[in-house]
């Protein structure tokens, strides 16, 4: 598409974001201002206007009440591992943190339709949910909430995550203490702008970018657990281990590295 056809702000956006990308305009830089933008690029203000609200919503530049924007300084980026499943509410983690520290609170309370469909109940069923918050050194690392049906736990032992005798061991294992055997594992990640008041929760900028991480823990055919994981998309990365069985290193030659692969166990790499 030639220059003329394109809308106007386009010039403009394209324009400095790439001298944003470039170093041109290093993190910490202040942006042209609107007016700016107006007498630098010959246009009006609307392309103005609509330029900026792009890099924001990019997360390429940050507005400062009073003062302008600015171009975001990146965050150093972390990697979060998957094989913490004895952190209550999600199996991320951070490996060689100071101190790490859950904040959690746990309420009976009727379930979002989303949750009470992948957990099979009706609209008048109730639920557990638990909502944590990992701090890692103080630092907000990830928010998760999760959701058990009450009528599974409602008696027992386990009937609140955080309390009783198996506090914090996890959905497995406190839903074998009530002779309830979770024999599948399933996470979904996607990706989605951060709303404010996890922003909040978070310490980054409302509309940036978060991984969410959907789980669920099935006994059988019927959904035990489910939660919802959220992360910061551009301050952490996930790593997922996945064993390899010692079997597949012999598989006959020709059925090449997809057919090894295919002798792992099902569940591999996944919390028991």
């Amino acid at each position: 598409m030639g220059a003329g056809t394109d809308p106007v702000y386009l010039r403009v956006l394209e324009d400095l974001r790439a001298q944003i990308r470039d170093g041109v305009l290093e993190p910490g830089a202040r942006v042209p201002s609107r007016n700016g933008i107006i007498a630098r690029y010959g246009v009006g203000e609307t392309a103005a206007k609509h330029a900026l609200q792009v890099l924001a919503a990019e997360g390429l530049i940050e507005a400062r009440p009073g003062s302008g924007s600015y171009v975001r300084r990146a965050p150093a980026v972390s990697r979060l591992e998957h094989d913490r499943p004895h952190f209550p509410g999600s199996p991320f983690g951070l490996v060689g943190t100071a101190v790490m520290a859950w904040e959690h609170q746990t309420e009976r309370v009727r379930p979002p339709r989303p949750v009470a469909r992948r957990l099979g109940l009706a609209e008048n069923h109730l639920v557990n949910r638990t909502r944590y918050l990992l701090t890692a050194d103080g630092s907000p690392v990830q928010l998760a909430t999760s959701y058990e049906p009450a009528e599974v736990t409602s008696g027992t032992a386990v009937a609140f995550p955080e309390e009783g005798p198996f506090a914090g061991r996890g959905v497995v294992e406190r839903m074998r203490a009530i002779g309830v055997t979770v024999d599948q594992l399933t996470e979904d990640v996607s990706a989605r702008p951060c709303p404010s008041v996890e922003a909040e929760a978070l310490d980054i900028p409302a509309g940036a970018p978060v991984l969410v991480v959907t789980r669920e823990h099935r006994a059988g055919q019927r959904a035990v657990e489910t939660s919802e994981i959220v992360i910061s998309a551009d301050r952490f990365t996930l790593r997922y281990r996945i064993p390899v069985a010692q079997a597949a290193q012999s598989a006959p030659a020709g059925e090449g590295p997809l057919a090894a692969t295919a002798a792992a166990p099902a569940g591999a790499g996944l919390p028991g």
